[in-house]
Formats: C-alpha cells, sequence, structure tokens
C-alpha cells in the first residue's frame, strides 16, 4: 500500500475517534510543551545575559584588584590573618598611568572612580540631585554615554588634578536654566563632609537611565528630580577626600580593544603586574577577571540546570508513549474485522504493519507539534512576565537587562524526532500485533 495511502487512513482514523485521539496525545503535549517551555526560558536567559554583557562592554570588559593569598585548607584558615596592606602592596594611580602606557596597543581603556557622595546643586533657575564620581580617562568607554558638549575627562585632568566636570544634560536643563552651551561655566556642590566642591564644566554628555542602572528614572519620578552623575577627575576627589596617592585602589576596569584578545590582554595583565609590583610578594598578588569568562560560567550553569529539568519533564514522554500503545492496541482490536477484510483481498503482514505504525507516528507527531506550539508560546510569555516583574520590582537591575527571548531551535528539532520516536517506539507492538492476525480469525471477531 502506498505511503500516502497509509497517512490518509491515519487521519481518517484520528478524525472518527477525536476526543480519543486527543487524550492519547495529551501526554505527548504536556511532555513536549513542558520541554520546549523550559528549554525557551533557559536559552532566553542566557541570550539575555550574553546581551547584557555586550551592552555594557562587550566581551572585552576586565576588572583587576590585589588580592591575598588565601589559605587552601581548613588548619591554615584556622591560624591565618588577613595581611596589612602597604604601601608597596597599593594598587595605586601611578600603577594604573604605567600600566596604561604598556599595553596602549591592546588596551582601549583603563578606569578607575571613587564616589563622593551626593549632592543638591541649586541655582535661581533650579535645581538637580547629583551623584559626585571621580573618574578618570575611560568614563565613556566604562559608561558608554555620547558626549553632546565637549569632552569627557582627561589623563591630563588627572595628571594636574583639575577642577574640572562633566555633567548630563538633564543637570544642564533643570539645575542651570542653560539652553546654549555651558562649557566653561563654574559650578560649586555642596557636599557637607568634604566641603563646596568648585569646578569648571569641559563636556556635558547625554543621560539615559539604563547605562547607570539609575533607579531614581522610575516613571513615577519627574525628570527633573532624577538623580545624575556628575565626573570630576579622579585625582581632584581623592585630594579634598584626604587620600594620599600612596593610598590603595581598590580595583579598576579595562577595556580591551576591539582587535584585542581579551583573554590575552587578561593574562597578560596578570603577568605584568606579578612581574613588575608582586613578583616577590608573601601576601599579595595581582587577579584579573573577565566577564566573559562569568558569562561562560552561568551559562555552563544555566545550560546544565536546564538539561536536568527538561530530562525530567521529559519523562512524561514515557507515560504518554504508553498511552498512545494501550490506544492502538485497543485500535487494533475494534477494527480487526477490517484486517481480516484487507487481509483476505491480498494485504500483506508489512502492509497492515505499516498502516497502524503510520497512524502512531501521525498520533505522536501532531502531539509533538502541538506540544511546542503551546511551549513556545508558554516560554515568550514567561520570559516577558519575568522581565515586567524585574522591571516593576528589581529597576536597580532593570537598568542593566537587554532582554531577549529565544527558543531553542535544537530543542524544537530534538522535540519532533523525539514524537517520531516515540510513535515507533511505541506502536510497533500493536502495528506488529495486528499484521500477525489469522484472516480466518480476524473475520471471525465480532
Amino acid at each position: 500500500m502506498p505511503f500516502i495511502e497509509n497517512i490518509r487512513l491515519a487521519f481518517r482514523a484520528i478524525r472518527v475517534n477525536k476526543l480519543r485521539s486527543f487524550l492519547t496525545m495529551l501526554g505527548i503535549i504536556i511532555g513536549i510543551s513542558s520541554v520546549i517551555t523550559i528549554t525557551t526560558i533557559g536559552n532566553s536567559l542566557q541570550k539575555t545575559i550574553a546581551s547584557t554583557m555586550n551592552e555594557l562592554a562587550g566581551n572585552n570588559l576586565m576588572y583587576g584588584m590585589v588580592q591575598p593569598y588565601y589559605p587552601e585548607t581548613d588548619e591554615e584558615w584556622d591560624a591565618w590573618e588577613m595581611p596589612e596592606l602597604t604601601e608597596n602592596d597599593a594598587l595605586t594611580y601611578d600603577k594604573l598611568i604605567a600600566y596604561k602606557k604598556a599595553f596602549a596597543d591592546r588596551v582601549k581603556a583603563v578606569f578607575v572612580e571613587r564616589d563622593m557622595g551626593t549632592a543638591v546643586y541649586e541655582t535661581k533657575a533650579g535645581k538637580s540631585n547629583v551623584s559626585l564620581k571621580g573618574a578618570s580617562a575611560g568614563f565613556t568607554d566604562i559608561y558608554k554615554v555620547k558626549m553632546i558638549a565637549g569632552r569627557s575627562i582627561s589623563d591630563e585632568d588627572n595628571e594636574k588634578k583639575a577642577p574640572v566636570c562633566v555633567v548630563s544634560d538633564l543637570f544642564v536643563k533643570y539645575a542651570m536654566g542653560l539652553e546654549e552651551n555651558p562649557i566653561g561655566k563654574k559650578v560649586v556642590f555642596p557636599t557637607g563632609e568634604y566641603g563646596s566642591v568648585t569646578a569648571y564644566i569641559v563636556g556635558v554628555y547625554h543621560y539615559e537611565a539604563k547605562v547607570f542602572n539609575d533607579v531614581s528614572s522610575n516613571k513615577s519620578i519627574p525628570e527633573k528630580n532624577i538623580q545624575t552623575v556628575v565626573a570630576l577627575p579622579f585625582t581632584y576627589v581623592w585630594d579634598l577626600m584626604g587620600f594620599d596617592e600612596t593610598d590603595g585602589i581598590d580595583f579598576f576596569n579595562i577595556v580591551a580593544g576591539e582587535q584585542a584578545d581579551a583573554v590575552a590582554v587578561k593574562n597578560e595583565t596578570v603577568a605584568y603586574f606579578d612581574k613588575m609590583y608582586y613578583a616577590d610578594n608573601e601576601n599579595f598578588h595581582f587577579e584579573c577577571q573577565d566577564m566573559a569568562s562569568q558569562m561562560g560560567i552561568i551559562n555552563n550553569v544555566l545550560l546544565v540546570l536546564t538539561l536536568a529539568v527538561s530530562v525530567i519533564a521529559g519523562i512524561s514522554l514515557i507515560v504518554g508513549g504508553v498511552g498512545v500503545m494501550n490506544i492502538m492496541l485497543i485500535s487494533v482490536m475494534e477494527r480487526t474485522r477490517e484486517i481480516g477484510v484487507r487481509k483476505a483481498l491480498g494485504a500483506k503482514n508489512s502492509h497492515i504493519r505499516a498502516q497502524f505504525l503510520v497512524e502512531s507516528i501521525i498520533l505522536c507527531l501532531l502531539g509533538g507539534v502541538i506540544g511546542i506550539a503551546i511551549g513556545l508560546f508558554n516560554g515568550v510569555i514567561l520570559s516577558n512576565v519575568a522581565s515586567s516583574l524585574v522591571s516593576m520590582y528589581a529597576a536597580d537591575v532593570a537598568g542593566y537587562l537587554v532582554v531577549t527571548v529565544r527558543p531553542s531551535i535544537p530543542a524544537i528539532l530534538i522535540s519532533v524526532g523525539f514524537s517520531v520516536a516515540t510513535g515507533i517506539a511505541f506502536g510497533y507492538y500493536p502495528a506488529n500485533r495486528a499484521a500477525k492476525l489469522e484472516p480466518i480469525d480476524a473475520l471471525r471477531y465480532e
């Protein structure tokens, strides 16, 4: 019998018993939809993390720091005391400048900042809430802000400890009431603890909430009340806060050049600092971590969790397969006379076997397709709901997130294949049993 004819007979049998066919497919639908939902959510999380990291600084972002040598055993931990960071151990600004010059051909930016606190800048024109930050050159590379007037903080500003600053367009609009270029204007910020901070504006950047992970940019807060960053030279702020040049920097950011190998830059950076400053140091060493490696670790964890939960959800496919076998056995019994008539007319065992096997495969394949559709719908809905919840209840995180909903194509293809395999595995026994029926016995069956 032609294969097309078997397919036609299979769909006719399904139409005749619509409810029974649907209930038979239900186990397959639940199993496949569960797997697709889970893999869609897992894949969307991986893509969201990757997109967010790329939005922040791509795979080229790293950060370095001085770390003590931590004990390796419990006994060593019991006797261990944190070593004191000496002047020679400290990661100073001068060391960073030397590193930047040494790696000028493969490092785009070396950035360090220091929070100075918040202030309210107020004039007759208006007022603005600001966060004062000491920053090195590289402010625009790390925060990915767009300068709309003037320039950013430079190495020369830090070398001279220049009293200059970069402000946002919101600051200019609401605090200064200026429509013209504010470059060169003098501003004084009352900080309280550190007195008044005087600076001259050298640049204006366009404010974007997500760039600064700004919770205050909630839509319910008027734009004029949003707190924006004022960047000043790091060394200028360092002096105002009473720190010495030999005081240590906690950590600094590195942005590798677009054509540079980030992994190679990371390894070379560690080798440089260990050789130059920590070669003979028994207490401290230099450590460098990159966002790409951390993202890889997170993706591996998500992948393992997704696979584990998918396997658990896939167990329901076995239940669905048993249901298919059960219904196919019932179908063979109900159509015994039909089998007898076909055999009496010359149908071979292989024809009968193929007929019922195709019917089993069609049932499972239909269930798989419906399950995939439901799973994709669930995955997209749940991913968007999760994104909305994050935006509503964790706005500080939402500012960074670049939500990407991405179904897993391999999971879809595997699900289709698994549906067919289930139809073959659980449909073969009933089909073979139908094929082995004797024509005389089948015709006598009531």
